[in-house]
């Protein structure tokens, strides 16, 4: 995580949870000359259109005043979507039962993408247990390089 993307994160946790929203993720990217720091939120139901206005119109003024980001850049705040990140042990543990799609940052079983649902968890072990092609696969975290929830017709 960047300093930048770490602040970010510091400045805003308490706006969003008084707002009872959840911070799924925010990016500090560059797209073409322009500079954008992007926040990605959600709660359980989804989220509106107003909801991401009132966020960015909440945090605006604390990143204004903290001045952590050097020159200019634009602000915005959107729904994760129906194919989420999936960043946090947390958030293994909630979407059980959920189809993902997976990268892991080495093959697996002979694979290094795949889609697959996710049927259980062990802490002790910190890996995700997903089941695939009618196989269980037990991975652990930090073999994940990118996890997404799946998009189901």
């Amino acid at each position: 995580m960047s300093k930048i993307v770490k602040k970010a994160l510091d400045c805003s946790q308490d706006i969003a949870k008084e707002m009872e929203l959840e911070i799924v993720d925010i990016e500090f990217v560059k797209e073409g000359s322009t500079r954008i720091l992007r926040y990605y939120i959600d709660k359980e139901g989804g989220i509106s259109t107003q909801e991401c206005e009132d966020f960015s119109r909440a945090v605006s003024p604390i990143l204004d005043e903290e001045d952590f980001i050097e020159g200019t850049y634009y602000l915005e705040v959107s729904s994760p979507g129906v194919c989420r990140p999936i960043k946090k042990w947390e958030d293994f543990i909630k979407y059980q039962g959920r189809e993902v799609e997976i990268a892991l940052f080495a093959a697996m079983d002979g694979k290094k993408k795949f889609t697959a649902k996710i049927v259980g968890v062990n802490e002790e072990k910190r890996e995700i247990i997903l089941e695939t092609e009618g196989k269980e696969l037990h991975v652990p975290i930090e073999k994940i390089g990118k996890a997404n929830l799946a998009f189901v017709f």
